[in-house]
């Protein structure tokens, strides 16, 4: 008798009104929960994916201007700047995500208080392209940098 009366225990414990079990409704709870949370968190973890990528995109194109600017600002005239900032650019590793780049001498002025001056830009293609944040497959980046010349001597003074 008394294993039967446990188990109507078992039973009326294990039940609610209407017949359903009581982790049921529990189970449908969490999986509505899980998916509705997804919907949401998914598309957030992947706009900071992207933000990430143009972030770190900004910050090489701008690392570049200013390692082409510092070639430039050491050489002993146009000729041999130019030819510091392309070789700044042929040194630059490419990948799939960052191509395209461009830098280009805007100013240089040969004397020896002057400034040289390289205009860089990136083309970034964006790992996941997320459609409401309008940002396309890709985007570019500009940056510029400017160093005073220090690879021309300056005339000694006469006395």
């Amino acid at each position: 008798m008394t294993g039967d009366s446990e188990s109507r225990k078992c039973k009326k414990v294990g039940r609610r009104r209407g017949g359903e079990f009581a982790g049921r409704g529990r189970r449908g709870q969490s999986i509505t929960e899980v998916i509705v949370g997804g919907l949401i968190l998914v598309p957030i973890v992947l706009a900071i994916i992207d933000l990430a990528v143009v972030v770190l995109g900004g910050e090489i194109c701008n690392d570049l201007a200013k390692q082409a600017a510092r070639a430039a600002a050491n050489a002993s005239g146009r000729p041999e700047a130019v030819a510091a900032v392309a070789d700044v650019q042929a040194h630059f590793t490419a990948s799939n995500v960052y191509s395209g780049l461009n830098l280009n001498l805007s100013q240089y002025d040969g004397t020896p208080d002057g400034i040289a001056t390289v205009i860089s830009s990136v083309t970034i293609n964006l790992p996941v392209s997320i459609p409401f944040l309008q940002v396309g497959p890709s985007m570019g980046v500009k940056s510029q940098a400017t160093e005073a010349i220090v690879g021309i001597a300056p005339p000694r003074p006469v006395n």
